[in-house]
C-alpha cells in the first residue's frame, strides 16, 4: 500500500471537500454553531476551521460551504507567523468569509504569551478578544487553542475570557470528533464517520493548508505555501 492510499491523500481536494459537505447533508446532519444549545434529538454537526497558513484557502472552502447552503466557523490567529490578519488583503478575506454567512472566532496561542495558569489564560484571551473585536468591528463568542499542549488540554471550562472553549469538557461529552491535523485524518476518516449511524452529534476540524485543487503529500505544505523573502520573513502564497 502506498502512502497516498494509506493516508487518503485523494480525500483532501476541493472537489472532495464539496462531496463531504454534500454527504453530511444527505446523512441528515444539521449544521450548527458552538453557541447553539445541545439537543439530544437533533442530528447535528459543528464544522470548524483553524486558519493556520493561508486565509485565501479558507475563503475557497467558505465559498464551497456557502454554495452548499451550510455554515461553518473560522478561527483566526492574531499572532501567526504566516499571515497578518490586519494586512488589508487578509482583513478583506476575514470580512468576505463573514459576508458568506459564516462565523468567526479567535484561534488563541498560549505559547505566544507564555501562559502557565488559567488566571493568565482568562486575561490574555480577553486582551486578544478586545483587540480583534475593536480592530475588525466584530463580536466574538468562541475560541480554539492553537497547537494544543498538556496545559491547554487540561483547560476544560466552558468559557475563558468570556469566550466559549471548543475544547471544553462540554463538547467532549456531547460530540464525536473528527479532524484532519497534519494533513491526514487524525483518528477516523471523515467520510466513514459521516456514514456511521451511531454518530448523531459531530464536531469536525479542518485546516486551510490541507486542502488543494489536486492531491498532495502533507510534508509538502510548507514548501508549497512559504517563500523566503529577502528579509528572512515568510510570505504565504
Amino acid at each position: 500500500m502506498t502512502n497516498r492510499e494509506k493516508y487518503k491523500f485523494d480525500d483532501f481536494t476541493f472537489t472532495n471537500y464539496r462531496k463531504l459537505i454534500q454527504l453530511a447533508k444527505a446523512q441528515g446532519f444539521e449544521f450548527i454553531l458552538h453557541k447553539d444549545d445541545f439537543k439530544a434529538e437533533r442530528k447535528d454537526i459543528i464544522w470548524r476551521h483553524d486558519v493556520e497558513f493561508e486565509p485565501d484557502l479558507a475563503l475557497k472552502m467558505a465559498q464551497i460551504e456557502h454554495e452548499e447552503g451550510v455554515q461553518a466557523t473560522y478561527f483566526f490567529q492574531l499572532h501567526s507567523g504566516y499571515y497578518n490578519l490586519f494586512d488589508q488583503h487578509y482583513t478583506k478575506v476575514f470580512h468576505d468569509i463573514e459576508a458568506l454567512g459564516h462565523h468567526c472566532g479567535l484561534h488563541f496561542d498560549c505559547r505566544y504569551w507564555g501562559i502557565t495558569d488559567e488566571v493568565q489564560l482568562n486575561g490574555f484571551i480577553m486582551l486578544d478578544r478586545e483587540y480583534l473585536e475593536k480592530t475588525l468591528g466584530v463580536e466574538l463568542d468562541t475560541f480554539s487553542f492553537h497547537n494544543t499542549t498538556p496545559f491547554t488540554q487540561s483547560c476544560l471550562e466552558y468559557r475563558y475570557g468570556g469566550l466559549i472553549n471548543v475544547y471544553s469538557s462540554y463538547f467532549k461529552e456531547h460530540y464525536n470528533y473528527c479532524g484532519d491535523s497534519l494533513g491526514y485524518w487524525r483518528f477516523d476518516r471523515l467520510e466513514e464517520v459521516l456514514q456511521d449511524p451511531e454518530v448523531q452529534h459531530l464536531q469536525v476540524l479542518t485546516h486551510d493548508a490541507n486542502w488543494q485543487m489536486n492531491p498532495f503529500r502533507p510534508a509538502s505544505v510548507s514548501a508549497r505555501l512559504c517563500v523566503t523573502m529577502p528579509s528572512g520573513s515568510l510570505q504565504v502564497r
